[in-house]
Formats: C-alpha cells, structure tokens, sequence
C-alpha cells in the first residue's frame, strides 16, 4: 500500500479548538470544479484531504477540504484562505505548491501538489535516527524552504517532522501552511499576538508564551526536528502540552553528542544554536544556516576523504606502466623485431637487462640506433616501475593478512580493501559516515576494524554500524554470521558481547522468529549482569521490536495476539531504558 505523506496534515493532535463530532463524510467520486475526488486520505479536526484528479490537466492533486462546521466562522474561513494565499506566494522546489483555491456547491478546498511518499515522522518510526548525510541533506532542503518562506514575510509556525514530506527521488518538501502568518499582511488578524497555536514538542519559547514571533520562530523549530531527526526522539519529553512548553521555555536541551557522540562538534553546536531561548541568539537567518552548515559539510567531507587522493594515483594495473614502452616501439617498426622477445619476460620475477643487452651485442653495432635506445630506456623505467607496483601490492596483501588475523568479520563478504584509507581510526569512521556510496556502506564500515584494529573504541562503534546496515538490507546469513564473528573477537567487550546478542536477535526476526525475538532481547534487556548502557544498542534494540511490531501486523502472521502485548511491554522497559541511558551519560559529561 502506497503511503500518502499528506495524510500528516489531517492525522495529528489538531491545534484547532475543540468542537461537538459531526457524523463522518466521504466526498469520493463528487466532481469539485476542475477536481474529481478519488478517495480519502485523511480527516482532522479541521479539514479532510482527498486524493483528486486535475481534470484538465489530468494529474494527481491533494485537496484540502474544509469542515462544514468550520464554514460559518469567518475567522476560521480566512485562516483557510490566508493558507492558500500565502503559499501561492511562493515557487520553490521544496516547497508544496498550491494549484487553487476553490468553492463548489458549498465546499471550500485547495487543491496543492500531491506528494508520493512519505513523511519525516513516519520516516523516523520505521528507520530510527537517520545517518548523517541523509540528516544532512534534509537540513539543507528545508532550512532552504523555510528561508524562502521567510524571505517573503512568511512565517509557518507549525514545523515538526510530519510537516517534512519525503518524495521517491530523495526530495523534501515542506506541507500545511495552516497556521502560517503574512508579516505583510496582518489586516486579517487571523494570528494575533497572545494567541498559542501549533505543536508543543516542536514550539519556540515565544510561541509558546504568545508572544510576538518572526521567521527565527520557525529556525527555532527546524532545530528541534533536527535534534529529533539525528538523535532519534525530540529533546524534551513532558506529561502535557503545558509541561512540555514550559521546558521549551526554561530548559537547556541536552547536548546531542550524549546520545551520539558520532555526531561532529560542529553539527551539535549548529543544532543548539538553532535551539537559542532567545531569538538574538539564533540564527537570524536561514542563509545564515545554510552557510555554516555548507562549511561543516565540506569540513566532514575533507576529513573523511584526506588521504583518498593516495589511492587515486596509483595505476590500477602493471598493463598501463608497460603501456608506455610498447607506445614508444610502435613508433619504430623498424626496433620491434629486436624488441619482440621481451614481453614475456614480465611475467617472470625479474628481467635480466644485462643478459638482454648481451644478446643484443651479438649481433654486432647495428642494434645501437638512437630510437632504440629510447625504447630501451623507456622500457627500464616501466620495468622498474612495475617491481615497485608490484612490491606495494605485496606490502599490502601482507599488511591485510596481518589485520585479518588482528579484527574479525573481514571475510564476511564486503571488499572492505576497495575503501580507501585514512589517517587515523576517526578519519576512518566518518569516511563511512559520511563519504561512502550507499551501495558500499557494509565495505565502509568494516574497513574501520581493518586498518584499524587496535583503535578500540572506534573499530567497536563501526562494528555496531555494520551490524545495522546488514540487518537493514535484511541480510539473514550475515547478520548471525557477523555476531559470531564478534563473540571470536579477542578485544571484544562487553558492549560487543550484548551486539552478538542483538545481532543474533535480529537473525531471529528476519526468519519471522517473534517469539525468539521476545525471548532473546527480553534476556538482554533485563540482565543483571551486563546491564544494557550503550546507546547505540538501545536503539538498535528499539528498531527490532518496531519492525516486529509490523512483522506480526501483516496478513497470515500468527500469534499475533499473544505476541503483541509482550512486544509492547518490552518496547515500554528499551524506552524507560533508553531515557536512564540518556541520564546517566549526561550526568558523567
């Protein structure tokens, strides 16, 4: 079933008054000026979207519909007009765009671009924290969005992760402009000054407190769903919607180099600066932003690829060092027939120039001709680059043999000697971080324990990596193998003990294993003597139970009805663990 992001706009906590429930409505098949509605996506507190069909144009749109009992109250009636208007300001790629605002047969809607994919909050509940480059790339996409939007006086005032829409192609585009303001239109006085609306886990101290807003309103906001996004749950977490502001307004976030301490220096003080109580403390723009994070960007991107240029030098073959003499005899027809004898030579462990030369003597002073002896000459230099070509890749298969006695899994199937090395275990780490392809991730991450055994810390952090890529291409043979390869591991602590054990949960769920999945993380979660404290693995362990969650939703499971409740209770004990985690590290900083 295709996901449909823009149900986000319809399916959340409204920030709409309360109002008496009317009975339900289905438009489908109602024929809306240009619009003909195909079926429900979702249903608020104050509008419905339905996919529909641009009838002249014949493309798929999301129309936004307003509640019939929204439609006598003429405050409400503008703020769904303003929406439209405000939007229509804008053509930017990250942006939804709006096509039109309309009224047939009572029905006030807006019809905006559908987006085909899903959203960031529904992203983050399947996947967990996102690695940086992805982070990093949406952070680009929407601070440009929302920049945009301020740049012509607009203000969202609603930006969270549901708002985030996640297309096919990678793209991100910002939805629901429902609660925006015009700076340069307050005549409607739809959002006045001392009025609080939007979403208390994403809400700016001014917001808040209802007081005066500008766009550093909505940077505000950007950050907690970048803290949100990169650590994998918002930073501040209350009982009502009340407690939850007044943190937003009195409490400093913790550091997210607590929860990750992967995440660069540089990127953690970019998010909290976002985060500043007060708006002069911010950014005062998006550009701003965009500037000092296109500074970190290049900066990871530099560490991570310094020594890449090495490898890049190097000939790939022996074939284009000899490439260079046999140029130069074909050039001289005349020297090849004195020349022929020497391309098997090669392949032999040395060529014996002296006895060349020798035999070339016997022949009288003929052969001593000057293009020849360019050849010659040309031909020495090639062969003596090749002993040394051939030299540093013995070094180097001697140098792997070395490591691959000293770190384990190497032989588990990724060519972890095709990524390039860096120099030292961090450079290492971020390389696989934030420079590999995705399709060499497996490789990148392996290739940290392997130029780097005996860096610890890093080598055992890359390891958890490896085993959640592994896990998240639902590879089933080396996901266990990986955990036996740990349990082998002579430095191995711990910490990699209790991933052997989660690795070894996570084969139990791509076999559809549940009931070995509720036994075997029960027994890690709830061990006395190696109590779980790595966050890394909590949430490692928080992603297992959610995919079962799904595993035991989908049509033919079995079991489910036992299953479900132990899962939920196990999910409960990793989130009050995962908040004592959090604790505790922040109390050692």
């Amino acid at each position: 079933m295709k996901s449909d992001p823009q149900r986000a706009e319809v399916e959340r906590t409204s920030a709409w008054p309360e109002t008496s429930k009317v009975a339900a409505r289905d438009l489908t098949g109602l024929v809306l000026g240009d619009f003909r509605v195909q079926r429900l996506l979702g249903r608020g507190g104050m509008g419905e979207v339905y996919l529909a069909e641009q009838i002249s144009l014949k493309r798929p749109v999301a129309l936004k519909v307003l509640l019939p009992e929204w439609i006598n109250r003429p405050a409400y009636l503008s703020r769904f007009a303003v929406e439209a208007m405000a939007v229509a300001k804008l053509n930017h790629a990250n942006i939804v765009q709006v096509y039109a605002l309309g009224e047939a047969e009572g029905i006030h809607y807006i019809a905006m671009e559908y987006v085909e994919g899903t959203n960031l909050r529904e992203f983050l509940i399947r996947k967990g924290s996102l690695d940086l480059p992805l982070g990093l790339s949406i952070m680009r996409q929407s601070a440009a969005a929302i920049g945009a939007a301020g740049e012509v006086g607009l203000i969202h005032r609603d930006v969270k992760p549901e708002n985030l829409l996640l297309t096919r192609k990678g793209r991100i585009k910002v939805a629901d402009f429902g609660l925006c303001r015009d700076m340069e239109s307050d005549r409607h006085h739809v959002t006045q000054q001392g009025t609080t609306m939007g979403t208390p886990l994403y809400m700016s101290p001014e917001q808040a407190q209802g007081h005066a807003m500008d766009h550093r309103s909505d940077l505000y906001s950007l950050g907690v769903t970048y803290y949100h996004m990169l650590v994998g749950e918002p930073p501040f977490r209350a009982d009502s919607a009340l407690a939850l502001a007044l943190k937003h307004v009195r409490e400093q976030p913790a550091s997210m180099r607590v929860r990750r301490p992967d995440i660069p220096v540089e990127l953690d003080r970019l998010v909290l600066k976002l985060m500043a109580k007060k708006a002069e403390d911010r950014y005062q723009s998006a550009a701003e932003m965009l500037a000092d994070l296109a500074k970190i960007r290049n900066l990871m991107t530099t560490v991570a690829g310094a020594t890449a240029v090495d490898f890049a030098t190097l000939p790939s073959t022996p074939s284009v060092l000899l490439g260079t003499a046999a140029a130069a005899a074909a050039a001289n027809p005349s020297g090849l027939a004195s020349l022929s004898g020497v391309e098997a030579a090669p392949s032999s462990r040395g060529l014996d120039v002296a006895a060349f030369l020798s035999s070339l003597s016997a022949g009288g002073s003929t052969w001593f001709r000057p293009r020849l002896l360019v050849a010659l000459g040309l031909l020495g230099a090639a062969v003596g680059a090749f002993a040394g070509w051939r030299a540093r890749v013995d070094e180097r298969a001697a140098e792997r043999g070395r490591l691959a006695a000293t770190a384990p899994a190497l032989g588990l199937g990724p060519r972890w000697a095709t990524a390039p090395r860096q120099e030292n275990a961090e450079g290492q780490y971020r390389y696989a971080q934030l420079v590999a392809p995705p399709g060499r991730l497996a490789a990148a991450w392996l290739a940290v324990p392997a130029y780097f055994p005996e860096s610890y810390e890093w080598a055992s952090a890359a390891y958890l990596q490896l085993g959640r890529v592994l896990y998240r291409e639902r590879d089933a043979d080396r996901v266990p193998g990986l955990a036996q390869a740990i349990r082998s591991w002579r430095a191995r602590q711990t910490r990699d003990e209790q991933l052997a054990d989660v690795l070894e949960t996570a084969g139990d769920l791509l076999r559809r294993d549940v009931d070995g999945v509720i036994g075997r993380l029960g027994r890690v979660v709830d061990s006395k003597q190696r109590p779980l404290s790595d966050p890394g693995l909590v949430d490692f362990c928080v992603e297992i139970v959610a995919d079962a969650l799904r595993v035991i939703d989908q049509p033919g499971a079995t079991g489910a009805a036992a299953q479900r409740p132990a899962l939920a209770a196990l999910r409960g004990r990793l989130l009050l663990l995962r908040n004592r985690v959090l604790t505790a590290d922040l109390a050692v900083r």
